[in-house]
């Protein structure tokens, strides 16, 4: 006999990229038990996974993203005024949000709304001075804005009933805020795909790898200028930089700063990807107070050691001195961790502590993600 599907909605503010967020509702729709479709303002199919094509997506409108003040203030007046056919006949409504999206109840309102929730926004909290002294004119206008939001925030979460994370870290943040109880909260953990992580058979090359979107808080800048402060390009060491240009601006200013022992690459290939991770000696993380990080996961599952800012998510699995190195956020502080794992002893001792990290793998993710859905299903407040 055929099991009935869970219908969900999906909303999501957008689908722009190959990230993930994006990764995580692919995750979403794959499960066998859900019958899902998938709300958007915006849907660029050439930019983000062709696995998306497999799905019902539904773009509500147009709300293309552009800049975080504009991108907001665009964004939060189609929230108010999008109304979602039919909302009442899915068993369950999931928003995925990283800030923002949540406000879409303010006119769709379900007995079972769930937030996927991969970080409040980190411009109205942890990101919040980046933000304000980027420019003037985020010095002007944040202090009057932020305010606001947070309060239409918290009125957004009371509509609420739980929410999924994929760390400790962001569970911290929802709560800390006072957005939602931690006993509605479930922290599936991150996921990898490791059945996509096909090692190549090439031999350890002196390359270290920082791959991530080209965007300006995960400070491929800092990575650049630590590496040249190591000096380990003496010993033939290479950085090499890679990933998707979301900010293309940004893309080409890291761009200029190319040399002989530093490569910077956008959109790499499955295979091209494989290979740098399967070949290189260690990876770097240098991101702001990431929410949980898959990178380092990925970088641990090809049994590379990884050097991270001791910030945000990535400190929930990278151990200091076992299968990476945890260091502060400026440019000596990477420099002597790289300098470091150039002595073999040490650097042998990590790649087996990386090795022997522990696996976050798919039906690991799937099954927290079902029984955090049938707690959910069953449970009324």
């Amino acid at each position: 006999m055929e099991v009935k599907k869970i219908k969900m909605a999906i909303f999501v503010p957008w689908i722009k990229s190959k990230g993930g967020v994006e990764r995580a509702i692919l995750k979403v729709l794959e499960d066998k038990k859900y019958d899902c479709d998938v709300y958007t303002f915006f849907y660029d199919k050439d930019r983000t996974f062709t696995d998306f094509n497999r799905y019902n997506v539904v773009v509500l409108g147009r709300a293309e993203p552009k800049g975080f003040i504009g991108r907001g203030i665009g964004l939060f007046s189609r929230m108010i005024f999008t109304k979602i056919k039919n909302l009442e006949e899915y068993d369950i409504f999931m928003i995925s949000t990283a800030g923002i999206a949540e406000f879409i109840t303010f006119r769709n309102r379900h007995k079972k709304t769930v937030t996927m929730c991969h970080t409040p926004l980190r411009t109205a909290h942890t990101m919040y001075d980046y933000y304000r002294n980027e420019n003037l004119k985020n010095r002007v206008l944040l202090p009057l804005i932020i305010p606001i939001y947070r309060l239409l925030e918290r009125s957004a979460w009371k509509r609420i009933d739980y929410s999924i994370v994929f760390s400790e870290e962001v569970k911290r943040r929802i709560v800390e805020y006072r957005l939602l109880p931690g006993d509605r909260i479930f922290n599936l953990g991150p996921h990898v795909n490791y059945s996509r992580i096909k090692k190549a058979r090439i031999k350890t090359e002196k390359i270290i790898f920082y791959p991530s979107r080209f965007i300006k808080y995960k400070r491929q800048d800092l990575a650049v200028k630590a590496f040249n402060l190591s000096g380990i390009a003496k010993y033939g060491f290479k950085l090499v930089i890679a990933g998707f240009a979301e900010d293309e601006k940004y893309f080409q200013r890291i761009k200029s700063m190319e040399s002989g022992s530093i490569v910077v690459r956008s959109d790499l290939s499955e295979e091209e990807l494989n290979r740098f991770y399967s070949g290189c000696y260690a990876t770097l993380f240098l991101a702001i107070n990431e929410d949980t990080g898959l990178t380092p996961l990925e970088s641990l599952a090809y049994h590379k050691p990884v050097i991270s800012v001791n910030e945000g998510g990535p400190k929930e699995f990278i151990k200091d001195g076992i299968n990476g190195m945890l260091v502060n956020a400026d440019e000596k502080n990477i420099a002597d961790a790289l300098k470091r794992i150039t002595d073999k002893t040490f650097y042998l001792k990590l790649v087996k502590g990386a090795k022997n990290s522990e696996r976050y793998d798919e039906k690991r993710f799937t099954k927290n993600l079902d029984n955090a859905i049938s707690v959910i299903l069953k449970k009324d407040l």
